[in-house]
């Protein structure tokens, strides 16, 4: 099996708002040049949530076929964890379990946790979902 080694660089500092349409653009752009630089076959870049939309927006609106168009953005794993805790929150607004982790927190930190904002919390209380009703379900 053939491989090769890696390294983990930082790229060049953008001396501008992070949330500026340019700056995302800039960004963009610097990865598909070390795509090209390094002779990767896709570049994948990832971002946090605010950015990620600006991102996308960004791919949505370059032509079809042009090498912007072809950049896969991702949502970084914090923000998607905590999108995932806010869909499940929503999902569970009606079934019983926000009652019974009532019994363990209190009401307004378990609408922050259900609604993607208590990250620690939120990971606390799936544990401890899972650790009650796994034993059930699986009976």
């Amino acid at each position: 099996m053939e491989f090769s080694i890696s390294r983990i660089l930082f790229l060049p500092f953008i001396p501008q708002p992070a949330s500026d349409y340019s700056t995302v653009y800039s960004t963009l752009l610097c990865a598909l040049e070390n795509e090209e630089r390094y002779g990767h076959d896709a570049c994948t870049v990832t971002f946090d949530q605010p950015l990620y939309t600006k991102a996308r927006e960004i791919v949505a609106a370059a032509p079809e076929g042009s090498d912007l168009s072809n950049i896969v953005i991702r949502l970084g794993g914090f923000h998607l964890l905590s999108s995932f805790f806010g869909t499940f929150g929503y999902i569970i607004q009606r079934s019983g379990i926000k009652e019974m982790l009532s019994l363990f927190y209190s009401p307004n930190s378990l609408n922050k946790m259900l609604t993607e904002y208590a990250y620690a919390r939120a990971v606390r209380a799936h544990t401890l979902l899972h650790l009650t009703l796994a034993p059930i379900i699986s009976k």
